[in-house]
């Protein structure tokens, strides 16, 4: 199971929530542990109810088209799975039926309206991921229905990983790192950052992955960030923030490659990045505010021999890159606790000696923190066609 159920009941006893109402791909996944074709692939659909009396069943509503499908992985162990109307002809499980909704909810909403009326919830008080959603399904039953909004109760559910995830993570941590080892090797045997960057998806896809992102950027001391199509020189930098997704989990990698042989401060500014987190590390502890978090890595960066570093910053990772709860649209700070699955972006500029990015994947535990990617961290120098490390 990927829900966190004793976190999820929680939260949503501090809340008096009676049930938890998703309707995103993402959220329908994590409740139910099933990926519907619905939700990621035909574009409608699919939602979750989560009541929170286990004696009540939680359910999967998605279009009756899909509730026959295969189910990707394990499938889903919520007991109870029903179909809505998605067009005349298809019946349940997609075998053909009358030309007829006859029998079945014809859209979401009321599907919604009618599992909380048969659970006895049209009088509760449900939080909806898409709280229009629950206006509507609250007119349908014409009863005192308290709609709250879910989408971030959700995320903070999420903050807190289950073994499960954590080991889809540490797989999407590996793929995305084999992925941005191939862009930095492709670099050294030529190519330029904008090949590179296809190079990664492309490696990415070989792995069983799905490259999201490479923020992959060019700079050149005392003339700043490149175009990735620009020819590339010794002592050049190229700084990776790769992101690659497996079974729709995602991962965060930072790393550095610098063309030829390093200067003597290109080699301090990065290794006093890179010394000062894995140091820092045993410091960082659950009950922490990130940002108390953050100016522990800050110090340590500074202290290991980049007193001009400035900052850094802290989030979870998990089925979003920004795996937490961002009210109102902003990246806003949070609590750690031991289950975390973390990430920290260290970026770091000196105009005179290069652009710099380091960041690790990490697991926060009570006692122990684990790095899931398991790359080597030195800096990477590209030198006779292939990638090097170096201390």
């Amino acid at each position: 199971m990927l829900l966190n159920r004793p976190r999820a009941d929680a939260l949503m006893d501090r809340y008096g929530v009676d049930a938890i109402v998703a309707s995103s791909a993402i959220n329908t996944y994590y409740l139910s542990s099933w990926a519907t074709e619905a939700s990621w692939g035909f574009g409608d659909i699919a939602l979750t109810v989560l009541p929170r009396d286990h004696r009540l069943e939680a359910a999967v509503h998605t279009v009756e088209i899909d509730t026959g499908q295969p189910q990707q992985g394990t499938g889903t162990w919520m007991k109870v799975v029903r179909g809505y109307a998605r067009r005349p002809g298809i019946g349940a499980g997609g075998v053909q039926g009358v030309m007829s909704y006859e029998g079945l909810p014809q859209n979401h909403p009321q599907a919604i309206a009618a599992y909380l009326k048969e659970i006895g919830l049209h009088r509760g008080k449900v939080a909806f991921e898409d709280v229009t959603l629950g206006f509507v399904v609250a007119e349908l039953l014409g009863e005192k229905l308290e709609v709250i909004p879910a989408r971030d109760l959700l995320r903070d559910i999420r903050l807190v990983k289950t073994p499960a995830e954590v080991a889809l993570i540490r797989a999407s941590a590996q793929k995305t790192g084999l992925a941005l080892q191939m862009s930095a090797e492709s670099i050294a045997a030529g190519a330029n950052c904008a090949e590179a960057e296809r190079a990664f998806h492309a490696c990415a896809a070989l792995t069983g992955a799905h490259g999201r992102f490479l923020l992959i950027t060019p700079y050149r001391a005392g003339y700043g960030r490149l175009n990735k199509n620009d020819p590339l020189l010794p002592g050049d930098m190229i700084t990776f923030d790769a992101t690659a997704e497996y079974a729709h989990y995602t991962s965060d990698i930072g790393r550095t490659l610098v063309i030829g042989e390093p200067s003597l401060d290109q080699l301090r500014c990065y290794n006093a990045i890179r010394n000062g987190w894995r140091e820092a590390l045993a410091a960082i502890k659950p009950g922490q505010h990130s940002t108390e978090a953050e100016k522990i890595v800050t110090a340590a960066i500074q202290q290991a021999g980049n007193p001009e570093f400035r900052g850094c910053s802290m989030h979870s990772v998990g089925l979003e890159h920004t795996d937490h709860p961002h009210p109102g649209g902003g990246l806003h700070h949070f609590d750690l606790a031991s289950g975390m699955v973390l990430s920290c972006d260290l970026p770091w500029i000196g105009p005179d000696i290069g652009k710099f990015h380091y960041e690790d994947l990490i697991l926060l535990g009570e006692d122990v923190v684990e790095v899931l990617n398991t790359d080597d961290p030195r800096l990477m120098i590209a030198i006779d066609g292939r990638t090097c490390r170096v201390d």
